[in-house]
């Protein structure tokens, strides 16, 4: 068995101690429950709760079960991407503070081994997180408004998973580079508010952004094809995540032998 191996398997076992694997996937059942339920129920919300004079008509249009989804994976990229990096902030900073990296890499240990370890860590209960919860709105949207294909499901689901893992990676350099998990989780937060909102105001000029990706999920699921930008921004992300763990692992192996 080699070194990744075993060091990946303490990360599993970690998260299966303190939970992890079960309340990040329940987060995301929740949030991807919501979205469809709230939509179908809000004429009814409304009209009980929403104080309007009598005789008012409230006439909301029924959405599509594309649109539904488009609004699970927004909630996503707010809540869930919030939550993530929480849970992700003291990956490799708060073994630093306490001790167990150094304990790890007296062995000794590759600091590939050790990063990549945390790296597929991260990946398993992202993927895992998002596929669970996902495929728990896309019941409630076939249940309550109208089926979506499962090709599209699959295919914004992988779109979308990178996306997170490109948030995850940063997570990862960030907490490499920090020792406090606070700032991690706060810079981390910060760089993907900017990366997201820059992008959005000059979209034209960047097309190849990693950001872009959540709009190439949703423009999947309503016309059912892909933009002819997808590949450059898919091709860029995946390039950004490699360098990201070149950077993080060069930057720990730098750390460790100043420590």
């Amino acid at each position: 068995m080699t070194q990744w191996s075993v060091l990946y398997r303490k990360e599993i076992s970690e998260m299966i101690r303190n939970f992890k694997i079960i309340w990040i996937p329940l987060v995301f059942i929740l949030l991807g429950v919501m979205q469809p339920v709230s939509s179908y129920y809000m004429p009814e919300i409304l009209d009980n709760f929403g104080g309007l004079p009598e005789g008012a008509v409230i006439d909301i249009p029924v959405p599509t079960g594309a649109e539904v989804l488009i609004g699970v994976l927004s909630n996503y990229g707010m809540l869930g991407v919030l939550i993530l990096v929480l849970s992700a902030m003291g990956v490799v900073s708060a073994e630093r503070q306490n001790g167990a990296a150094g304990m790890v890499m007296s062995k000794p240990v590759p600091h590939s081994s050790y990063i990549l370890s945390k790296w597929a860590g991260l990946v398993t209960i992202t993927v895992l997180s998002l596929f669970i919860g996902y495929a728990a709105s896309w019941y409630y949207t076939n249940l309550l408004f109208e089926p979506v294909t499962p090709e599209l499901i699959f295919q914004s689901f992988a779109i979308y998973s990178v996306w997170l893992i490109f948030v995850l990676t940063l997570t990862l350099f960030f907490s490499t580079v920090m020792k406090g998990t606070g700032s991690v989780a706060f810079i981390t937060i910060l760089v993907v508010a900017v990366i997201s909102t820059v992008t959005s105001i000059i979209e034209n000029k960047l097309k190849w952004s990693p950001s872009t990706l959540t709009g190439h999920t949703g423009y999947l699921l309503q016309s059912g094809e892909l933009q002819s930008s997808f590949l450059p921004a898919f091709l860029t992300t995946v390039a950004l995540i490699f360098l990201f763990l070149i950077f993080t692992i060069q930057i720990f192996k730098h750390k460790e032998i100043l420590e």
